[in-house]
Order: structure tokens, then C-alpha cells, then sequence
């Protein structure tokens, strides 16, 4: 009997639980969940006989450090800054762990333990970072033994919503970390290859450069994310003259969200303090320089960010401009008040799907002639719990499990992520046979 211990509940997690426990009595697992919610867990094994829920206490590490000794392989869906910690503990149980998240450098500093010990961490296996990652390689490696050179590498990912279940003007509701889509762009400027330029996007523009992106005869946004020059080493693209990974929003979202960055809106580095019974407009005037007083509101935004009209209606639909309605919380950061109005507005309801698109166009050339190939994903949840987000983020991590914990691992050591062949050849055909199926067409230019 195994022991897979999987750490954290959330909402990305729902697939994972699931289907790790339809798993269990075949593979037989014993799956542990435990999560700082311990209500959250137990729903989340819904009494299944092989799952065990449990409360993680974030001021006291002991249980979380003995069930990760007793455990044969660890699974971390925690806030990110959570995983190195846990993975340490992992490492020196020499038990093998999975993340969805980005190497960070404290988890990178994990390498040399890693390999002393034997372990595989094994992190940037969700979607995206993941399924992005799996996808591209395959492609690259594959155009690079044809002999191909690779020119250009665009990827864009968004997690959006399906079409039958698109009811608002923002074309969005959120099936995934509502902080993450408040304060995107802040963490830095973007960075990225264009035409062998290296271009740069302060924070306060960034969805300004928004580029139109189809995908199934549905037109997308895609804007530029922090640091795509970083993958011109880990995809082997020294040579190319374009370079650009980035983010997937539905069309018009992102002009009317540039405007709530212009004005400042989404800053969540300064604590404010509204009057209660605060109405929108007046909420809105902290952020309108003094020379817009003497305009209505609706007009003192459109004159200070530029918005057009279509977008100014996306601002109304939220009640931004209703002098009878107002935030509830007065006081916080910016960000948290908008957070709650948009919780709130763009609420994922339970007969709703969500919709997951990730678009790779690779341009390159082979025996002289120009070629471009592009390999697109769309895949639609099931409904509000078992979303194609919590789908796409939980099963490439539970097929990793797997494969470590019945097929004696991916011959890798170390602090990882799924680059290479061994993790593609593997991984992919798995993820296609459950559902999540690339299309490809290639063409001469």
C-alpha cells in the first residue's frame, strides 16, 4: 500500500483528488489531503474508503513534516512560496515531489540535495507552467531532427470561459485564483524578442500590447508575460528573432482592464481607508487627478485613460459608475476592493463551464524554405468543480505520480522541470488519451 500525500485543496486541486482517488484502489494508494481548511479536505475525498483528510496547521509544520516522512510521494498544490519548505522535507525522506509551480531560486537551490539523495522534484507540471512546456518541446525537438532551424516562438495560454457560458461583456469569470488575474502585471516589466528586437513593457502598458490571437475561429487577446527572454536557453532558442510567450483574454478585456491599471486601481501597495456607505464614482475619484472634477465620472475616466466607449460599457455593466451601489470593504489595498466587486461579478456558477486555450506558432526553416507550424488546444470543463483549469493543472501532476510511483520514475534526479523527451514521450500520449488533444497544421509561408 502507497501513500500519496497531496498538500493543499483548493480549486486547481478538485481534478487531482478525484481522479487520484478513483485510481487508488487499483494502483493501491492510500491518498492523504490535507489543507489549512480541514472541512475543505474531507469534502474534497467525499468519504471515499482509500482517502484520509486532514487540517494543516500554518503555524506548526510537525504533522505536515511527519505525513510527508510517511508518505511515498508528495504532491504540493500550497501557495508557491510554501513548496521549497516542503520539498526539502521530501528530499531528505528521499521521497520524490510535484508542483505546478515555477522553479523559484529557493527551490533551485534544492538541486544538489536532490540529486545527492536520489530524488526527483519535479515542478512546472500543470498547465501552465506544464502542458506548455511538454507541447513546445515535443514540437521543437521535432522540427530540430528534420533538420529545421527555428525562427520564431510565440505561446499565448488563457484560462477563459466556454461559449455557452459567456454571459457577461468581459467575456470572463474566474476559474482559478481570483488574485492572480487582479494584480497580473505587477510582478514586473515584460520582456521579449520581436523581429530581433528585445523589447520591453513597463507594468502600467502591458495591456496595451495586446495582439489578436485565433484559435478555432474564436478570436482571443494575448498580452506579453514577465519574462519570456528567459526560455530563449530553456527551449534552445538562440537563434530565433521572435520570442514571445504571454497571456489569453477574451476580445475587448483588455483595454477596459488597461484603463483600471492606468488609473491604479489594481495596486496593491498602498492600504486605503473609504467612509462607509462609499458610493463607486466617489471610490473611483481617489483615483482621477483634481483637474477631472468638474466632469462626470464616466466622462473624467474616459479623459484620463483614454477608454472607448465599448470599453467605458464594461465599467458600467460592473456598476462602476452607480451612484447606489458601492464597495462593501472600505478599507484595504486598492486591489482588494476590486477583487471583491469582480468575485462577486464574475462569479463561475455551478452549471457553468470553463475553457482552457493554449496557442504555440512556431516559425522556422527547413531545405531553405520558410514554414510555419501551429499546434492549438481548447478543451471545455465539466462543469464549475471539475473545470477544464482544475483538469488541465491536476492530471499531468497525477500521471507524473504514476509513473514514479508504479513505473520506477523518468530516470531523472535533481530539481526539475518536463523539458525533455523523457517527460513528453511519457506524459503526452497519457494527457491526449484523457481528452487534452493538440491540433497541428503546417504550412509553407
Amino acid at each position: 500500500m502507497k501513500n500519496l500525500l497531496i498538500l493543499g485543496a483548493g480549486r486547481s486541486s478538485s481534478t487531482l483528488i478525484k481522479e487520484a482517488l478513483v485510481r487508488a484502489e487499483a494502483m493501491g494508494w492510500n491518498v492523504l489531503v490535507g489543507d489549512v481548511n480541514g472541512d475543505l479536505a474531507q469534502a474534497k475525498i467525499e468519504g471515499h474508503p482509500r482517502g484520509t483528510a486532514f487540517a494543516l496547521d500554518p503555524h506548526d509544520t510537525e504533522e505536515r513534516d511527519r505525513r510527508i516522512r510517511e508518505s511515498d510521494l508528495v504532491i504540493s498544490m500550497v501557495p508557491a512560496f510554501l513548496h521549497a519548505p516542503i520539498a526539502e522535507v521530501a528530499i531528505r525522506a528521499g521521497k520524490p515531489c510535484i508542483t505546478p509551480s515555477y522553479i523559484a531560486p529557493d527551490m533551485a537551490a534544492l538541486d544538489g540535495l536532490a540529486r545527492e539523495h536520489g530524488v526527483l522534484v519535479l515542478n512546472e507540471v500543470g498547465l501552465d507552467p506544464g502542458i506548455d512546456h511538454l507541447s513546445a518541446m515535443k514540437v521543437l525537438d521535432e522540427i530540430r531532427e528534420q533538420g529545421g532551424e527555428i525562427t520564431s516562438f510565440e505561446s499565448f495560454c488563457g484560462g477563459l470561459i466556454a461559449p455557452e457560458s459567456d454571459t457577461n461583456p468581459w467575456h470572463y469569470k474566474f476559474s482559478w485564483n481570483p488574485r492572480n488575474v487582479v494584480i497580473a502585471g505587477q510582478a514586473g516589466a515584460a520582456t521579449f524578442l520581436d523581429g530581433g528586437r528585445v523589447r520591453m513593457v513597463p507594468p502600467h502598458r502591458l495591456f496595451q500590447q495586446a495582439r489578436s490571437v485565433e484559435v478555432g475561429g474564436m478570436a482571443f487577446e494575448g498580452y506579453p508575460n514577465r519574462d519570456s527572454l528567459a526560455y530563449r536557453e530553456r527551449y534552445g532558442l538562440t537563434n530565433a528573432q521572435t520570442l514571445v510567450r504571454g497571456t489569453l483574454r477574451g476580445a475587448g478585456f483588455c483595454e477596459a482592464w488597461q484603463a483600471f491599471v492606468t488609473l491604479g486601481c489594481v495596486r496593491d501597495d498602498a492600504r486605503l481607508t473609504w467612509q462607509q456607505g462609499v458610493s463607486w464614482p466617489v471610490w473611483l475619484r481617489t483615483f482621477l487627478p483634481a483637474e477631472y472634477a468638474g466632469l462626470g465620472i464616466r466622462d473624467a475616466v474616459a479623459a484620463c485613460t483614454g477608454a472607448s466607449e465599448s470599453a467605458l460599457d464594461k465599467w458600467a455593466w460592473l456598476g462602476l459608475f452607480d451612484d447606489s451601489q458601492g464597495p462593501k470593504t472600505t478599507e484595504g489595498t486598492p486591489a482588494d476592493v476590486l477583487q471583491e466587486l469582480l468575485e462577486s461579478a464574475w462569479v463561475l456558477e455551478p452549471e457553468d463551464r470553463d475553457m482552457i486555450v493554449m496557442w504555440h506558432r512556431f516559425g522556422y526553416t527547413l531545405r531553405g524554405e520558410n514554414r510555419e507550424r501551429i499546434s492549438a488546444l481548447r478543451l471545455d470543463g465539466r462543469d464549475s468543480t471539475f473545470t477544464a483549469m482544475s483538469d488541465t493543472v491536476g492530471m499531468p501532476m497525477l500521471l507524473a505520480a504514476e509513473v514514479l510511483l508504479e513505473e520506477g520514475g523518468f530516470g531523472r534526479t535533481g530539481v526539475e522541470a518536463p523539458m525533455d523527451r523523457a517527460y513528453y514521450d511519457v506524459l503526452l500520449p497519457r494527457l491526449e488519451a484523457w481528452g487534452v488533444r493538440f491540433e497541428e497544421t503546417d504550412r509553407a509561408v
